[in-house]
């Protein structure tokens, strides 16, 4: 199974700033990690490029290819196309934590989430 997770604001601050907590987190979750941004599609390369200096382990970036300026209606339709292969997505936004709840994918608040290297110390 895999879980979605979104960018700005749960991943990254400020664009570029890794919010390295969550980065832990989903880092450490088994299966493949797909991210699912509202960022346009025309921002790709800064955002791998972003993605990867911070160190984050992901198999696929979905991003939105400009059809729809709601992005809510963006991650719910995203969300419907990935129900079953999909078991959490982790969105600092409650109106898009909705829309993925509505299409039936669980999600969590990413400031709900344990802090992983309490975990790591010994």
């Amino acid at each position: 199974m895999s879980t979605i997770v979104d960018i700005d604001g749960t991943l990254l601050s400020n664009g570029t700033q890794p919010i390295q907590r969550v980065i832990d987190y989903v880092n450490s979750l088994p299966g493949s990690l797909i991210i699912v941004t509202g960022r346009n599609e025309s921002q790709r390369s800064e955002t791998v490029k972003a993605l990867r200096a911070a160190g984050v382990k992901y198999s696929r970036l979905i991003m939105n290819p400009g059809f729809s300026s709601d992005t809510a209606k963006y991650k719910y339709e995203v969300g419907l196309k990935l129900k079953g292969s999909v078991n959490l997505a982790i969105d600092n936004n409650p109106t898009m934590r909705a829309a993925y709840a509505k299409a039936g994918i669980p999600t969590k608040d990413p400031a709900t989430l344990p802090d992983m290297k309490k975990f790591w110390t010994i």
